[in-house]
C-alpha cells in the first residue's frame, strides 16, 4: 500500500483517469479540452518506462494543447515525482484535483508524494492527512484513504480515530499485515491489552509478515504508554528470522527499560553482529556497565568511537566507565572530548568537573560546573557540585555562598551541610561546624562522612569518649571508610589507646586502596549517564 508510484498503478491511471470522468461530466462546448485516450495511454506507457527524459517531453507537449485535461496533469504529477521535482509534482497533483474534485487518484498521488516528503518537510505529514480527509468526503469507501488516513492518524498518536478508520477497510484488506499492524499500534495505544494481543497474535501468525510492517508503525508504538504490543511484535518477527537490526535494538531497549539487562544484553549483541551501528555500540556499553562488565563496556565504546570518533555520547560515556574504573586520566581525557565536541551538553561538564575535582588543581573543575549551573539552573546538584570545587579550591566564602543554597533542597541538603561544616572546622569554629554535622545527619542518619566529621570535630573539642562512638557509627556504616578510620587512628594516638598499632595497620591498608581511586568523587557527586 506504500509503493512508489508503481507501473501497475499508472494503467490503472489510465483506465479510471481523471480526464475521462470530465469527458463525461462536461458540457459539449469545452469537451475539446480533454487529452484523446490514446494520448494518456502513450505517456502513461512512457512514464512507466525506463526513459523518464521522454516521458516528461511527452507529457509537457500534451499540456500545451491540452492544458485543462485533469489526467495529463496527474500524469505531469507523477513525472516529476519521479525526477524528485516535489514543487512541481505538488502543483500538477492539485491542478489535477481542482480541474477533477470528485476523482480519487490526484488525491492519492498527492498523498504519497507528501508521505515521501515527510523526512525532510515537518509539515508533509499533516499535509498528507489533510489530502486523503479531502479524499474520504469525495469517496467514503476509498481503500487507500481509509488505510492511510488510518495509518497517518496512529503516527500522530490519535488512536481512537485511527482504529475507526481500520474497521471500515474492506474485510480482506483489515486482514492484511499492513492492517494489523496498525491496528495493533492503535489498541496498544488506547491501552486495550486484552485486544492488542489477540490483533499482534494474528499478525505474528500471518504468512505474509514483513520486518517493514512493523517497521513503519514505530512511531505510533513509541507513543503507546504500555510496550507489551511492541515487545510482542519485534519477539514474534525475530522468531521467524525477519527481525532487522533496527527492530532487535527496539527489542532490546525495551528489555533494558524494565531492568532486564541480561535479556537486553543478549538481543543488543545480536544486534551488533547484523549491523554495529553507534546507537547499538552504546545501548551494549550502557548493559555491560549495569551487568559489572566494564571492561568489556569499555571495548563497545572503543568500537563506536572507530566508527564515528565525532560521537560526544561515546567519548562521555567511556570517560564515565573510566571513573568507575578508577582510570583517572582516561577519564577525564575522554570528558575533555565530550566537553570540546558539545561545549553545552550540560551532563558532559558535569562530568568533566566532577573528574577535574580531584586532579592537581580543583579549581579547574569550577568552570565546568559554572556552565552546568548556567545550562540547568534549576537543579540544586549544579550548586552543590560549584560549592564543592570551590571548597576543594580553598575559595570558602564563595563555596559557602552556593553551598548555602544546596541546603534547601533534599537531595543536596546533607552534602552542603557536610561542606559547610568542614568550612566551619578550618576555620575553627567548631561550635557551627558541630550545628552543619547535626543537619546534614538529620538529612541522612546514614552519612558515614558526616559521622566521621563529626568524630573529628569532638576530638578537636576534647569530648573524647563522644568522638569515638561518632568515627565508631561512620565503620559501622562503612567499615572501610578512610576519613573515619583516620580520625579514629588520631584519637587513638591522643588517648594513647593500645588499639591504635593495629588500626595503623588497616589505616596502611585502606590508604593502598584509596590510591588512585574515585571514591570520594563519586560520594560527592553522581553522574548518571
Amino acid at each position: 500500500m506504500r509503493q512508489r508510484w508503481p507501473v501497475l498503478f499508472l494503467w490503472l491511471l489510465v483506465a479510471a483517469a481523471p480526464g475521462a470522468d470530465v469527458w463525461q461530466a462536461t458540457p459539449p462546448a469545452v469537451r475539446t479540452a480533454a487529452a484523446p485516450p490514446a494520448t494518456l495511454q502513450r505517456i502513461a506507457d512512457l512514464v512507466g518506462g525506463d526513459d523518464p527524459a521522454a516521458a516528461k517531453a511527452a507529457v509537457d507537449t500534451a499540456l500545451a494543447s491540452y492544458p485543462s485535461d485533469a489526467a495529463l496533469h496527474n500524469l505531469a504529477g507523477v513525472v516529476s515525482a519521479r525526477q524528485d521535482a516535489y514543487a512541481a509534482a505538488e502543483v500538477h497533483f492539485k491542478t489535477a484535483i481542482r480541474l477533477a474534485p470528485q476523482s480519487a487518484g490526484p488525491y492519492e498521488n498527492l498523498g504519497r508524494l507528501y508521505q515521501e516528503r515527510s523526512g525532510v518537510d515537518d509539515e508533509a505529514r499533516a499535509k498528507a492527512l489533510t489530502t486523503y480527509r479531502q479524499l474520504l468526503r469525495v469517496d467514503p469507501h476509498n481503500v487507500e484513504g481509509l488505510y492511510q488516513a488510518a495509518f497517518l492518524l496512529a503516527l500522530e498518536g490519535q488512536f481512537a480515530e485511527s482504529r475507526e478508520l481500520v474497521g471500515r477497510l474492506p474485510d480482506d484488506v483489515r486482514a492484511r499485515p499492513q492492517a494489523l499492524a496498525v491496528l495493533a499500534a492503535d489498541l496498544a495505544g488506547l491501552s486495550d491489552r486484552a485486544a492488542a494481543a489477540e490483533v499482534v497474535s494474528r499478525l505474528a501468525a500471518h504468512p505474509d509478515l514483513s520486518a517493514e510492517d512493523v517497521t513503519s508503525v514505530l512511531p505510533a508504538l513509541d507513543r503507546a504508554s504500555d510496550d507489551r504490543a511492541a515487545q510482542a511484535l519485534f519477539e514474534a518477527l525475530d522468531g521467524r528470522g525477519l527481525a532487522t537490526p533496527q527492530l532487535l535494538h527496539r527489542l532490546g531497549r525495551i528489555h533494558a527499560t524494565h531492568g532486564r539487562f541480561v535479556e537486553a544484553n543478549a538481543v543488543l549483541d545480536r544486534a551488533a553482529r547484523g549491523e554495529p551501528s553507534v546507537p547499538i555500540l552504546l545501548d551494549l556499553a550502557r548493559m555491560n556497565d549495569k551487568l559489572g562488565k566494564r571492561q568489556r563496556a569499555l571495548g563497545y565504546l572503543a568500537h563506536a568511537r572507530a566508527l564515528d570518533p565525532d560521537n560526544a555520547t561515546t567519548h562521555f560515556l567511556f570517560g564515565v566507565i573510566c571513573v568507575k574504573l578508577n582510570l583517572g586520566a582516561e577519564a577525564y581525557d575522554a570528558l575533555t572530548k565530550a566537553v570540546a565536541l558539545e561545549p553545552d551538553n550540560a551532563l558532559a561538564n558535569y562530568a568533566l568537573g566532577a573528574v577535574s575535582i580531584h586532579r592537581h588543581d580543583p579549581s579547574e573543575a569550577i568552570p565546568h560546573f559554572k556552565k552546568y549551573v548556567q545550562l540547568v539552573p534549576d537543579d540544586p546538584r549544579g550548586k552543590f557540585a560549584l560549592g564543592a570545587a570551590r571548597f576543594y579550591s580553598n575559595l570558602f566564602e564563595e563555596a559557602r555562598q552556593d553551598l548555602m543554597q544546596a541546603t534547601h533542597a533534599p537531595e543536596t541538603a546533607a552534602g552542603a551541610h557536610y561542606l559547610l561544616a568542614r568550612i566551619a572546622r578550618q576555620t575553627n569554629d567548631l561550635d557551627r561546624a558541630r550545628r552543619e554535622l547535626d543537619e546534614a545527619l538529620r538529612a541522612n542518619p546514614d552519612y558515614a562522612d558526616a559521622w566521621a566529621e563529626l568524630g573529628l570535630v569532638r576530638l578537636r573539642m576534647r569530648r573524647y569518649a563522644e568522638a569515638e562512638q561518632s568515627l565508631e557509627r561512620a565503620l559501622a556504616i562503612d567499615a572501610e571508610n578512610y576519613t573515619a578510620t583516620l580520625n579514629l587512628a588520631t584519637l587513638y594516638a591522643r588517648t594513647k589507646d593500645p588499639r591504635q598499632k593495629d588500626l595503623k595497620r588497616r589505616l596502611n591498608v585502606l590508604q593502598e586502596k584509596r590510591a588512585d581511586t574515585a571514591q570520594d568523587f563519586l560520594r560527592i557527586i553522581e553522574v548518571v549517564p
